[in-house]
Protein backbone atom coordinates (compact mmCIF):
# COMPACT_ATOMS: atom_id res chain seq x y z
CA UNK A 1 0.00 0.00 0.00
CA UNK A 2 0.94 3.43 -0.87
CA UNK A 3 2.20 5.09 2.29
CA UNK A 4 -0.42 6.90 3.87
CA UNK A 5 -0.38 11.08 5.02
CA UNK A 6 -3.58 12.81 6.43
CA UNK A 7 -3.65 16.15 7.70
CA UNK A 8 -6.62 16.69 10.07
CA UNK A 9 -7.49 19.91 12.13
CA UNK A 10 -5.54 19.28 14.59
CA UNK A 11 -3.38 16.21 14.09
CA UNK A 12 -0.91 14.79 11.42
CA UNK A 13 -1.31 10.96 10.21
CA UNK A 14 1.94 9.76 9.04
CA UNK A 15 4.13 6.15 9.66
CA UNK A 16 6.16 5.87 12.37
CA UNK A 17 9.79 6.97 12.27
CA UNK A 18 12.53 5.62 13.96
CA UNK A 19 12.74 8.74 16.07
CA UNK A 20 8.77 8.34 17.27
CA UNK A 21 10.17 5.44 19.49
CA UNK A 22 10.88 7.42 22.55
CA UNK A 23 7.29 8.42 22.41
CA UNK A 24 5.69 5.34 21.54
CA UNK A 25 7.85 4.16 24.61
CA UNK A 26 6.43 6.55 27.23
CA UNK A 27 2.61 5.76 26.05
CA UNK A 28 2.92 2.40 25.68
CA UNK A 29 4.08 0.71 28.75
CA UNK A 30 1.30 2.41 30.82
CA UNK A 31 -0.34 -0.86 32.19
CA UNK A 32 -3.73 -0.46 31.61
CA UNK A 33 -2.91 0.52 28.02
CA UNK A 34 -1.20 -2.74 27.80
CA UNK A 35 -4.19 -4.57 29.01
CA UNK A 36 -6.54 -3.76 26.82
CA UNK A 37 -4.04 -4.16 23.73
CA UNK A 38 -2.81 -7.62 24.75
CA UNK A 39 0.97 -6.43 24.98
CA UNK A 40 1.58 -8.33 28.77
CA UNK A 41 4.96 -9.33 27.27
CA UNK A 42 5.78 -5.72 26.59
CA UNK A 43 8.01 -5.31 30.33
CA UNK A 44 10.59 -3.05 29.18
CA UNK A 45 12.61 -1.22 26.83
CA UNK A 46 13.88 -4.39 24.81
CA UNK A 47 10.59 -5.50 24.44
CA UNK A 48 8.87 -2.61 23.90
CA UNK A 49 11.52 -1.91 20.86
CA UNK A 50 10.52 -5.06 19.34
CA UNK A 51 7.27 -4.81 19.20
CA UNK A 52 7.52 -0.85 18.01
CA UNK A 53 9.82 -2.66 15.03
CA UNK A 54 7.51 -5.76 14.39
CA UNK A 55 4.67 -2.94 13.81
CA UNK A 56 6.90 -0.92 11.36
CA UNK A 57 7.94 -4.09 9.17
CA UNK A 58 4.65 -6.08 9.55
CA UNK A 59 1.58 -3.50 9.39
CA UNK A 60 0.89 -0.35 8.14
CA UNK A 61 1.92 1.40 11.35
CA UNK A 62 0.45 4.68 11.66
CA UNK A 63 1.73 7.64 14.05
CA UNK A 64 -1.09 10.28 15.57
CA UNK A 65 0.72 13.91 16.27
CA UNK A 66 -1.16 16.43 17.80
CA UNK A 67 -0.14 19.68 15.31
CA UNK A 68 0.42 21.83 18.97
CA UNK A 69 2.70 19.54 20.65
CA UNK A 70 4.16 18.08 17.60
CA UNK A 71 4.91 14.57 19.62
CA UNK A 72 3.69 10.83 18.96
CA UNK A 73 0.71 9.96 20.97
CA UNK A 74 -0.92 7.20 19.62
CA UNK A 75 -1.04 4.90 16.69
CA UNK A 76 -3.44 2.94 14.28
CA UNK A 77 -2.14 -0.55 13.11
CA UNK A 78 -3.81 -1.71 9.71
CA UNK A 79 -3.20 -5.67 9.79
CA UNK A 80 -4.58 -8.15 7.27
CA UNK A 81 -8.05 -8.84 7.76
CA UNK A 82 -9.18 -10.80 11.12
CA UNK A 83 -8.98 -14.24 9.60
CA UNK A 84 -12.49 -16.07 10.18
CA UNK A 85 -14.11 -12.67 8.52
CA UNK A 86 -12.85 -13.68 5.17
CA UNK A 87 -14.09 -16.96 5.16
CA UNK A 88 -17.66 -15.41 5.94
CA UNK A 89 -19.07 -15.55 1.74
CA UNK A 90 -19.80 -11.65 2.34
CA UNK A 91 -16.41 -11.05 2.31
CA UNK A 92 -14.87 -13.27 0.43
CA UNK A 93 -12.57 -11.71 -2.96
CA UNK A 94 -13.06 -8.09 -1.13
CA UNK A 95 -9.90 -6.21 0.05
CA UNK A 96 -10.35 -5.34 3.77
CA UNK A 97 -8.02 -4.59 6.75
CA UNK A 98 -8.11 -4.74 10.49
CA UNK A 99 -7.53 -1.50 13.04
CA UNK A 100 -5.98 -1.73 16.05
CA UNK A 101 -4.93 1.97 17.89
CA UNK A 102 -4.32 2.73 20.86
CA UNK A 103 -4.03 6.66 22.66
CA UNK A 104 -1.72 7.90 25.33
CA UNK A 105 -4.19 8.16 28.30
CA UNK A 106 -3.23 11.97 28.69
CA UNK A 107 -5.14 12.42 25.24
CA UNK A 108 -7.81 10.39 25.93
CA UNK A 109 -11.69 11.92 26.05
CA UNK A 110 -10.80 14.72 23.68
CA UNK A 111 -11.93 13.15 20.23
CA UNK A 112 -8.43 12.41 18.85
CA UNK A 113 -9.10 9.15 18.17
CA UNK A 114 -12.39 9.70 16.39
CA UNK A 115 -10.91 12.55 14.59
CA UNK A 116 -7.64 10.11 13.37
CA UNK A 117 -9.85 7.24 12.50
CA UNK A 118 -12.70 8.83 10.40
CA UNK A 119 -9.94 10.37 8.47
CA UNK A 120 -8.18 7.14 7.89
CA UNK A 121 -11.88 5.51 7.05
CA UNK A 122 -12.57 8.45 4.74
CA UNK A 123 -9.05 7.86 2.69
CA UNK A 124 -8.99 4.24 2.60
CA UNK A 125 -12.45 3.93 1.34
CA UNK A 126 -12.89 6.94 -0.79
CA UNK A 127 -9.11 6.35 -2.04
CA UNK A 128 -7.43 3.08 -1.67
CA UNK A 129 -10.24 1.16 -2.70
CA UNK A 130 -11.07 -0.65 0.68
CA UNK A 131 -14.27 -2.86 0.76
CA UNK A 132 -14.26 -3.14 4.93
CA UNK A 133 -12.32 -3.17 7.76
CA UNK A 134 -12.89 -4.79 11.45
CA UNK A 135 -11.70 -4.77 14.84
CA UNK A 136 -11.46 -7.17 17.49
CA UNK A 137 -12.10 -6.15 20.82
CA UNK A 138 -11.44 -7.15 24.50
CA UNK A 139 -15.28 -8.31 25.31
CA UNK A 140 -14.78 -5.79 28.45
CA UNK A 141 -13.33 -2.59 26.97
CA UNK A 142 -16.85 -0.37 26.58
CA UNK A 143 -15.02 2.61 25.45
CA UNK A 144 -13.47 0.84 22.32
CA UNK A 145 -17.10 -0.80 21.11
CA UNK A 146 -18.51 2.67 21.96
CA UNK A 147 -15.88 4.74 19.69
CA UNK A 148 -16.26 1.51 17.22
CA UNK A 149 -19.86 2.32 16.86
CA UNK A 150 -20.10 5.76 16.62
CA UNK A 151 -17.83 5.12 14.08
CA UNK A 152 -20.58 2.72 12.58
CA UNK A 153 -19.28 -0.40 13.05
CA UNK A 154 -21.88 -3.09 13.43
CA UNK A 155 -21.10 -6.50 15.72
CA UNK A 156 -20.24 -9.54 13.37
CA UNK A 157 -19.13 -11.95 15.99
CA UNK A 158 -17.05 -13.13 19.20
CA UNK A 159 -14.18 -15.60 19.29
CA UNK A 160 -11.53 -16.48 22.00
CA UNK A 161 -7.54 -15.98 22.24
CA UNK A 162 -6.28 -17.88 24.78
CA UNK A 163 -8.66 -16.77 27.91
CA UNK A 164 -9.79 -13.54 26.21
CA UNK A 165 -13.19 -13.41 24.56
CA UNK A 166 -13.27 -10.66 21.52
CA UNK A 167 -15.72 -9.02 19.88
CA UNK A 168 -15.18 -8.25 16.08
CA UNK A 169 -17.21 -5.56 14.84
CA UNK A 170 -17.24 -4.64 10.98
CA UNK A 171 -17.33 -1.25 9.04
CA UNK A 172 -18.59 -1.95 5.53
CA UNK A 173 -17.54 0.47 2.54
CA UNK A 174 -20.73 2.00 1.18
Amino acid sequence: MKPIHIETERLTIRPHEETDFDAYFAYIMDKELQDSLGLNGVTDRTSCRETFQWLRENTTFLALIPKDSGRTMGHIALHPPYERLTKDPAFQGKTGYSLSFAIARSERRKGLMFEALCALIEELFAHRNVDFLDCETEHGNIACCTLQEKLGFTFWGTDRFDDTELIIQVLKNK
